[in-house]
């Protein structure tokens, strides 16, 4: 049905009349649309100014709606979200359901620029969908990347509690199971008599239509689409005909949304495996899931039994769980229960590579998500094509982390053998201080006196050694065998297994003079990556760092420069608008970039 009127919003809410009828007087552009509209609710207060579309939609829903009183007519203000703005039609009270493809194109397009909004924008849509098919609850299951369990991932109606009572099938088992295995719908209107349907509460309640619908695409199964009703002489065919129409299209945007996540996630965790920052490529995992499933907590477990954390993590036995041998499990939110589970409500997930269970991954949420399931399978999506490389124990090459690992290129970090070092670690803040003066000193022996006059001028000669012996042994305490001495020098010895970010970033500086063209342009990327800062930038005082500190400005500068040219050359512009803007703020004079960037900006 075409809408009375259609309003396009720019983000501070200011209102451009896209066409209108007459009646309703919509005149004048760049209002406020309150301004514009002048709705009021059904007892006569002004609605616009409140307007309740405005707020859901600015909370990250992709469709919003509301009731309102223009003129003396009822009416219904219909809002989508845009890419810069908002859309606002305006339909009679009572006009016919929504176009559902149409509806499905908005919510896809919706998805693909904001995907962090994935579990909302779901139960948005089924309830369009639920309200257009005149059904009193939607739900949708999706499946894990294995093709093993449905979980369920989307509820949107009545008796909430109800249809959670089970949130978790594998193939075969219940409705969901059944039509995944079958691929077929499954549609009842007896359902308090089906033995085929396990949860009770939603039987007790008196629902009776049911139609369970598979989203199908030829690689696969993604999920399946379930709506309820307690009316059981509610026709289901014109249903079906609307599933059978929106069915392929929903498909392809789920598996399109969940295997686009997956690629980000591994272009961001290749990034830090090639530059060598194993570690970080583990701290990225477990950021990225956190954000995506939205939980307190993480907790990754590989099969040796590594593991990693992130955020507030309750301690755990972890074993014997079920997880291990594949199943989706939990506490207190209708899964299999894990027999270890102590504490607040998780979420435990296998992670699989090539057949196997290689590591399980703990959800923790403060406050659980409704349904609890909901960032099981986006988090399982995710993972699957990252697991191989994070846990590459059937694979020939390692990405064990390094014995030691230093990130001096802005702010400092240390870990040792996993275990991040602070300078408590070292007992004393001046061992933690000597020690980077020897790192900025690595290939170099350094003598005792120039030490101490170094980091202790203003202390006698004998004190000063004295203070140098204590933080020696204090650095040694923390790091084993990291300082030898030869006679009255003394020398970092670093570990084979290592890294240093500035080393690397050298290497790759290197590798990049010696080649052209793209190869040179995706190289120097990765050296640039790493270059974060000013070598110690958090001790921008430590003038002993300062000879190297220069020389790896003036490495990173002279990058900065070719990558803009090489940008230009292959037709990255905004890349190399980035590159000399990055160089800017290192050197804020530098004539070539300024004329470069100029000339790019127009």
């Amino acid at each position: 049905m075409k809408p009375l009127a259609r309003i396009r919003l720019d983000p501070e809410g200011r209102a451009t009349p896209l066409g209108a009828d007459p009646s309703l007087g919509l005149e004048g552009s760049g209002l406020p649309c309150a301004l514009l509209v002048q709705g009021q609710d059904p007892f006569g207060r002004p609605l616009c100014a409140r307007c309740p579309v405005q707020r859901e939609l600015k909370r990250g829903a992709y469709r919003a709606s509301t009731p309102l009183v223009v003129k003396g007519r009822r009416l219904r203000c219909q809002g989508y979200r845009e890419r810069e703005g908002f859309l606002v039609e305006l339909y009679p009270e009572r006009a016919e359901p929504p176009d559902l493809l149409l509806e499905l194109s908005r919510l896809t397009r919706h998805l693909l620029h904001n995907p962090d909004g994935l579990p909302q924008a779901l139960e948005d849509f089924l309830r369009t969908l639920r309200q257009a098919l005149d059904m009193e609850a939607a739900e949708l299951f999706l499946a894990d990347p294995e093709g093993r369990h449905l979980i369920l991932t989307a509820y949107e109606g009545l008796h909430r509690e109800a249809f959670l009572e089970r949130p978790w099938f594998q193939l075969g088992e219940g409705y969901p199971g059944i039509v995944a295995l079958r691929r077929e719908p499954l549609i009842t209107h007896t359902l308090g008599e089906d033995r085929r349907y396990l949860r009770q509460k939603v039987k007790q309640l008196g629902y009776q239509t049911y139609i369970c619908y598979p989203l199908e695409l030829p690689q696969g199964l993604i999920g399946v689409l379930n709506l309820a009703s307690r009316n059981p002489q509610l026709d289901h065919k014109d249903s079906l005909e609307t599933l059978s129409r929106i069915a392929p299209l929903f498909a392809s945007t789920l598996y399109t949304l969940l295997t686009r996540l997956g690629e980000v996630g591994l272009e961001a965790l290749h990034q830090h495996l090639y530059r060598g920052e194993v570690s970080e490529a583990r701290l990225a995992f477990l950021k990225e899931i956190r954000q995506l499933t939205q939980a307190t907590g993480i907790r990754v477990v590989a099969r040796g039994g590594e593991r990693w954390e992130l955020g507030l993590v309750p301690a755990c036995a972890m074993q014997d769980c079920p997880a291990w041998k594949g199943q989706v499990v939990g506490h207190k939110n209708g899964l299999p229960d894990c027999p270890e589970a102590q504490g607040r409500p998780r979420t435990c997930l296998p992670l699989w590579a090539r057949g196997e269970v290689v590591a399980m991954v703990t959800l923790f949420h403060a406050h659980p998500p409704k349904p609890a399931t909901r960032p099981a399978a986006p988090a399982l999506w995710f993972s699957r094509l990252a697991t191989p490389f994070l846990f590459p124990s059937l694979f020939q090459e390692k990405a064990q982390a390094p014995e030691l690992e230093i990130y001096a290129l802005g702010q400092f970090r240390l870990r040792y053998r996993g275990k991040a070092l602070t300078p408590k670690s070292f007992g004393r803040s001046g061992a933690f201080q000597l020690f980077k003066y020897l790192l900025a000193n690595k290939d170099r022996a350094l003598y005792m006196e120039d030490i101490c006059e170094t980091l202790w001028p203003e202390l006698p000669p004998d004190r000063a050694r004295q203070e140098l012996y204590t933080q020696i042994y204090h650095i040694r305490k923390t790091l084993p065998g990291i300082v030898e001495r030869e006679g009255d020098y003394y020398r970092l010895r670093l570990p084979e297994d290592r890294f240093l970010d500035f080393e690397r970033f050298e290497e790759l500086m290197r590798k990049a003079d010696l080649e052209e063209g793209l190869s040179a342009f995706k190289t120097l990327r990765q050296a640039l990556d790493l270059y974060k800062g000013p070598l110690f930038g958090d001790d921008p005082y430590g003038e002993w760092a300062e000879a190297e500190r220069s020389y790896l400005q003036d490495r990173a500068l002279s990058g900065l420069l070719r990558l803009g040219e090489l940008a230009e050359a292959l037709g990255y512009v905004e890349v190399a608008k980035e590159a000399y803007a990055r160089a800017l703020k290192l050197e804020p004079y530098l004539e070539e970039a300024q004329k470069r960037l100029s000339l790019l900006k127009g």
